[in-house]
């Protein structure tokens, strides 16, 4: 009887295994979790110290895949507009997905810098911020091969308009998108450059629709630029003031300094 119960045990734990053996050989292979996505690349709400600012500033950083990091590159700042932060264009604007078109049909690899303006209009504090330590801490930290190009919608488009006319030679080409645009202060700046040669190429782009910003002011910085010798490309074409607009834009602006790069 002991005999026959040490048998039937053993046989009982012999099924018991062969039955989980077979189990687990008819479950599925678990998939291997998916790689993430190239937000790994998309470094959100990086932080910087400003004393101009006299706070600390975020901005949000795109790096291309496939690039060493020892290898320098080209620079675009691309502003946001009023009410938004330095992840607009990557969460409202689809920047990613934009940026690998444009490179998979042959564009040129650059570094993203999206600063946060706050309300700013990226001027007053803002001004110093950006050029004496935003802009030189970026570059060293993420290595630019020392072009840049700056673009922006709205209040970006002010911004982008405003520093590449005050500071022309520290960018190779400057895209404004439905731009809130001062006229008398942007003709001022064309008049401070004698050497009018020393200004980037300009494209202006507006939504012919668009009531939020003054096109007619745009369109006369635009016209003032050509008259004084600057190189501007004005485009009024269907839209309003929207990030469908503005996510037709960027292609553009992304075209624009590839070409200004080289």
């Amino acid at each position: 009887m002991v005999r026959f119960f040490r048998k039937t045990r053993w046989l009982t734990t012999l099924v018991v295994a062969l039955g989980a053996f077979a189990l687990s050989a008819c479950d599925p292979v678990p998939e291997p979790d998916p790689e993430p996505e190239v937000t790994a690349l998309l470094l959100k709400n990086q932080t910087i110290r400003s004393s101009a600012m006299k706070r600390e500033m975020k901005y949000t950083v795109w790096l291309p895949e496939g690039v060493e990091p020892q290898h320098a590159l080209p620079f675009l700042y691309l502003l946001h507009g009023y009410g938004d932060d330095q992840n607009a264009w990557a969460e409202k604007g689809n920047l990613v997905s934009i940026y690998r078109d444009y490179v998979a049909n042959g564009g040129s690899p650059m570094v993203i810098v999206m600063p946060d303006a706050l309300t700013t209009f990226y001027v007053g504090d803002y001004e110093t911020y950006l050029h004496e330590e935003l802009i030189p801490q970026v570059e060293k930290l993420y290595k630019c091969n020392g072009k840049r190009v700056v673009a922006g919608l709205s209040m970006g488009g002010y911004g982008t308009l405003y520093h590449a006319l005050k500071y022309p030679a520290k960018f190779t080409y400057a895209y404004a998108m439905s731009p809130a645009t001062d006229v008398k202060s942007f003709k001022a700046l064309i008049d401070d450059q004698s050497d009018k040669k020393i200004f980037p190429g300009f494209t202006i782009e507006v939504g012919t629709e668009d009531t939020t910003v003054n096109n007619a002011d745009a369109e006369s910085v635009a016209d003032y630029m050509v008259e004084q010798g600057l190189t501007c490309e004005w485009i009024a074409r269907a839209g309003i003031h929207y990030w469908n607009f503005w996510q037709e834009c960027l292609p553009k602006a992304l075209q624009k300094a590839g070409e200004s790069f080289k």
